[in-house]
């Protein structure tokens, strides 16, 4: 018996030795799990409407079959391609109907499944502005703008950092402020040194970070302020060769106290009909109460205007414009035809701050019956409440006397359309409409 478990001992153990040592069968392999999953770029930043596209790569002994999955799941199939040396690569362009974030790179072969995970960025837009340009020290500033990522989308909810760098020295955080709905941002700050502001956002999960252009605010110590009141060219109309009298007060002050600004030197300019530049015709002295005063021939139509240079202790200022039409001399004039502004509308009221606003109306003038006044120019003037009337822009009417324009709106206030008249038609001026604007 001793011998029998001895030979099934020493058969069992020859069984094993030779398990041990029989070699692979033919044509066996070791089948491995996808490897070297790469995604470039890494982020993916969308950054315009045509999308990024994206080069994703891996290292199998087949090709496998690979795929994208977004933060929420969705799934986007790719088709990949040998690219030599044992790898694959595909390519996928990402555009702003992706999902921003975290995303995964899924690769499954017959030797398992391997991922990896790339973030998908939008690109932001940090628009950003600091008012006014120069302040008095102590004073304050407006400092806004609007945050956007993706295509133009106010970023809502975001922490943006206002940064400020004095001269000679380097930025620095003073604060921060939440966008609103619409991605825009708003702060006043005290200034007491000239230098640069700026906004920056550290980005998120979703978007990138940005950094807006700087604007420079200089300051300076407060000067009294000074303005030119009382404007007046007369008479208007005027003949060509007459005599055009120019009369105005400067004053200094503030609040509800202003007096005559005496003993100082005041500019008389001129820009004539259709031109773009002030040209400079004369000066004229203030008197003990700052009225001032200076006489002029008249020799083509346009706008006049006062201007006051700033001095030590002193703002600059200028007057309103005041149109005056110069007139050929005729040995009988002829009368002159009514004329009238109908239909005038500034639209939309109220209307955005920094929005649009549109000017309609119709010029008319009367020739046995009322009738489009074709090919005419007419003035756009704005008073704000408790102001006077200046001089916005020039409009021209078409064929059917129609005119169509439009500015941007900042402030409160209204509007009229005004027509100066010519040789053959009067003056005539629409109705003034009051707009608000909304901030």
């Amino acid at each position: 018996m001793r011998a029998v478990i001895a030979a099934v001992a020493m058969g069992g153990a020859a069984a094993l030795c030779g398990a041990v040592a029989l070699p692979a069968a033919a044509g066996a392999a070791t089948v491995t799990a996808p490897s070297d999953l790469a995604v470039s770029p890494s982020p993916v930043i969308v950054a315009t409407g045509a999308g990024t596209p994206a080069t994703f790569t891996y290292k199998s002994a087949e090709a496998g079959t690979a795929r994208l999955l977004d933060g929420s799941g969705r799934a986007v199939a790719l088709t990949t391609g040998p690219a030599g040396s044992g790898a694959y690569s595909a390519r996928y362009g990402f555009t702003f109907r992706d999902e921003p974030g975290a995303w995964k790179l899924e690769v499954r072969t017959g030797g398992g499944t391997a991922t990896k995970e790339f973030q998908v960025h939008w690109n932001t837009g940090l628009d950003f502005a600091a008012s006014p340009d120069v302040a008095d020290r102590g004073g304050v500033v407006r400092l806004s703008g609007t945050l956007t990522y993706g295509a133009s989308r106010g970023y809502a909810g975001q922490r943006v950092y206002l940064a400020f760098k004095p001269v000679g020295g380097s930025y620095g955080r003073v604060g921060w402020v939440t966008t609103d709905g619409r991605g825009r941002f708003s702060a006043d700050e005290r200034v007491d040194r000239s230098g640069w502001w700026r906004a920056e956002f550290d980005g998120t999960a979703a978007a990138e970070p940005a950094t807006s252009d700087s604007d420079r605010v200089d300051v300076r110590d407060a000067a009294r302020r000074t303005r030119v009141t009382g404007f007046d060219a007369s008479p208007d109309p005027v003949r060509a060769g007459g005599t055009l009298r120019l009369r105005g007060r400067l004053e200094i002050g503030g609040g509800d106290f202003w007096r005559g600004f005496p003993d100082h030197r005041v500019r008389i300019l001129f820009k004539p009909d259709g031109g773009y530049r002030w040209q400079y015709v004369t000066s004229a002295w203030t008197g003990d109460r700052g009225f001032f005063a200076a006489d002029v021939r008249a020799r083509t139509s346009g706008w006049w205007r006062a201007e006051f240079e700033a001095v030590t202790g002193a703002t600059g200022s200028v007057s309103s414009s005041d149109y005056v039409t110069v007139r050929a001399p005729r040995p009988v004039p002829p009368p002159a035809a009514d004329t009238r502004v109908i239909r005038f509308n500034a639209a939309p009221e109220p209307v955005g701050y920094g929005r649009y606003l549109t000017f309609r109306g119709a010029l008319q003038v009367w020739d046995d019956g009322w009738e489009g006044y074709g090919h005419q120019k007419v003035t756009v003037w704005f008073k704000k409440a408790g102001g006077s009337w200046h001089y916005v822009k020039t409009l021209r009417t078409n064929v059917s006397g129609k005119f169509w324009g439009r500015t941007k709106a900042t402030r409160s206030g209204s509007w009229k359309v005004v027509f100066p008249g010519d040789d053959e038609a009067r003056r005539s001026s629409s109705r003034a409409d009051w707009v608000r604007v909304k901030h």
